[in-house]
């Protein structure tokens, strides 16, 4: 795992703390209600309550938020492992529990949201996205979300591989299995990027970035 000053090493390219709020964005990944309450697992609430925290400072910091959601108006593609499972989870968000919950949608501002078919896993691969964040000259890419061994995982991995700088907020993401949820985080996410708490990021971009 990357050292602290390693982490916010402003003169690395391939760190977080090389980058600025107008080239960084914070995504949040799959904050439906239904996960959060019911198939998050017992730290979905708390890492939903570090991502609301992590919103508010990005927000205050001049960073994107991103939202990125599964499209409940869409059906899995037909090749999708376990579609009939899918199918239903979808189904019943389209008419509960579907929507996020207020604590990360209060005063959207410039908020932008993306979502995706079901069956896809990794954010990118919401129409629209990688463009928007090419467009807006985003190199810095901030996870949160539900679950840490799903979108949270598959994202991060496609985002290294589109190149860009990937990190995982680790108290703002939560897994229905808190081993795997421990397991991910030490063992597979910092293979390709960087894995820190709320409050290391928040500290750690905030000196980095204080004499630009």
């Amino acid at each position: 795992m990357a050292t602290f000053a390693a982490t916010f090493n402003t003169a690395d390219k391939t760190a977080p703390g090389h980058y600025g709020p107008s080239q960084t964005a914070l995504l949040l990944l799959d904050f439906h209600s239904m996960f959060v309450y019911k198939y998050g697992g017992s730290s979905a609430r708390a890492a939903l309550k570090v991502a609301a925290t992590m919103r508010t400072w990005a927000k205050s910091m001049g960073i994107q938020v991103i939202h990125c959601l599964m499209d409940t108006d869409a059906v899995p593609f037909p090749t999708c492992k376990d579609i009939d499972l899918y199918t239903s989870i979808v189904a019943s968000m389209k008419f509960n529990d579907g929507e996020e919950p207020p604590e990360i949608l209060e005063g959207t501002g410039d908020d932008v949201t993306f979502t995706r078919r079901p069956g896809y896993v990794s954010a990118l691969k919401s129409p629209g996205l990688d463009d928007f964040l090419r467009q807006k000259g985003i190199k810095s890419l901030v996870c949160t979300g539900l679950s840490t061994s799903g979108c949270v995982m598959r994202t991060t991995a496609a985002a290294a591989d589109a190149e860009f700088v990937t990190t995982v907020i680790s108290d703002a993401c939560a897994d229905t299995d808190e081993s795997v949820h421990d397991w991910m985080l030490a063992k597979v996410l910092t293979n390709r990027g960087y894995v820190v708490t709320a409050a290391e990021f928040q500290d750690g971009f905030s000196k980095a970035n204080s004499g630009k």
